[in-house]
C-alpha cells in the first residue's frame, strides 16, 4: 500500500520510529505489515535495519549463518511487536536458499521486500588474491544476491509488485588499492542491480542499489592489515566510520521512497562526480594510495 501524503515517519508505526522531515512529505511506501527479508541480518547494518523496520511496523524474515546472533535479533524484534521468521541460511548454497524461499511462500506467500545485505570484506593486492579467495568473494558478495533474487522474484512478478534492495559499495566509484577484489565483486552486483532496475520495472517491481561509505561494523573483522598504512585505514574506519544505525536509516528511507540509488556519504558523491569531472586528479590519488597501501616487495 502506498500513502500519497505519507511522511518519512509512517504514521502509526511502532514506538521508537524516527520523526518526519519536511522534505519527506511526498509519496512514500507504507511499511506497516510488509514482510521484509534481510540477509546478513544478525549484525551490523542488517541488524540495525531490521530493528528500524520493526519499529515501522514491518514483519521480518531473517537469513544469516550466525545462529545465535539471528536468534537474539529475533527476540528483540518480537519484543517490538514484529512477526519474525528466521532460518540459518548460507546464501552460497542454492539448496538452502530454495528451502528458505519455500518456507517463506508457505508462511507468508509472496515476499514484499528483499534486502540483499550479506557480504564479506577482503583486503589484499590483486596479484596476491588466489582463485579460492576470488570464488568466495564472488559467491557471497555477488552470486548470493543473484540466488536470492532468482528464488523470490517469480512470486513478486506473479503478484505484480515488490521491491529488491541490493547493498553494493561506494568503492564502485573509487576502488581503493588493495581492496580491488572486494570492489570488483560488489561492482558486479551494482551493474547487475542497475540493469535489473530496468528489466523488472514493467512487472511493478522496484530495485534499489545501495552504495555505503565507511561504516564501522563487524564486516571488517575478517580483514587483515599487512602494513602500517593498511592498519591506519582500518583504524580510521573504526574511529571515523559512520554508525550502522545511520546507514540503516538511509536504507529504510530509500526503501520507502523507492529510490533507484542510495549513495551514502559526501565522500561517495565526491568520488562519483570527481571521476568524471577531474579524471587526472582521480588517477593521481589512486597512484598515491597504491604506493602507500601496497606491499613493498617486487614479487
Amino acid at each position: 500500500m502506498y500513502n500519497l501524503f505519507a511522511t518519512d515517519n509512517v504514521a502509526g508505526g511502532r514506538v521508537g520510529a524516527p520523526g518526519p522531515t519536511k522534505q519527506e512529505v511526498v509519496m512514500a511506501q507504507d511499511l506497516r505489515g510488509k514482510w521484509v527479508l534481510v540477509t546478513g541480518a544478525a549484525s551490523g547494518i542488517g541488524r540495525e535495519t531490521c530493528l528500524l523496520l520493526a519499529r515501522e511496523g514491518s514483519n521480518l524474515v531473517l537469513a544469516d549463518i550466525d545462529e545465535s546472533g539471528r536468534a537474539s535479533l529475533a527476540a528483540d524484534l518480537e519484543a517490538l511487536g514484529a512477526e519474525v521468521l528466521h532460518k540459518v541460511t548460507d546464501i552460497t548454497d542454492g539448496e538452502q536458499v530454495e528451502a528458505l524461499a519455500g518456507e517463506v511462500r508457505k508462511r507468508v506467500g509472496a515476499l514484499d521486500i528483499l534486502l540483499n545485505n550479506a557480504g564479506i570484506g577482503y583486503s589484499a593486492e590483486l596479484k596476491d588474491t588466489t582463485d579460492e579467495q576470488w570464488e568466495r568473494l564472488i559467491s557471497i558478495n555477488f552470486l548470493g544476491a543473484v540466488r536470492m533474487i532468482n528464488a523470490f522474484v517469480p512470486e513478486m512478478i506473479s503478484k505484480g509488485r515488490g521491491q529488491i534492495i541490493n547493498v553494493s559499495t561506494g568503492q564502485v566509484f573509487y576502488p581503493v588499492p588493495t581492496w580491488g577484489a572486494y570492489a570488483a565483486s560488489k561492482a558486479a552486483l551494482a551493474t547487475y542491480s542497475e540493469c535489473l532496475t530496468w528489466e523488472l520495472r514493467r512487472f511493478g517491481i522496484k530495485v534499489t542499489t545501495i552504495f555505503p561509505g565507511l561504516i564501522n561494523t563487524p564486516f571488517y573483522s575478517e580483514v587483515e592489515a599487512h602494513n602500517p598504512a593498511q592498519k591506519l585505514v582500518l583504524w580510521c574506519i573504526q574511529r571515523f566510520g559512520a554508525s550502522p544505525a545511520s546507514m540503516a536509516a538511509k536504507i529504510v528511507r530509500g526503501m520507502r521512497r523507492g529510490k533507484r540509488r542510495v549513495i551514502h556519504s559526501w565522500i561517495n558523491w565526491l568520488t562519483y562526480i570527481g571521476r568524471r569531472a577531474a579524471p587526472h586528479a582521480y588517477d593521481l590519488a589512486g597512484d598515491t594510495f597504491a604506493r602507500a597501501l601496497s606491499q613493498k616487495s617486487k614479487t
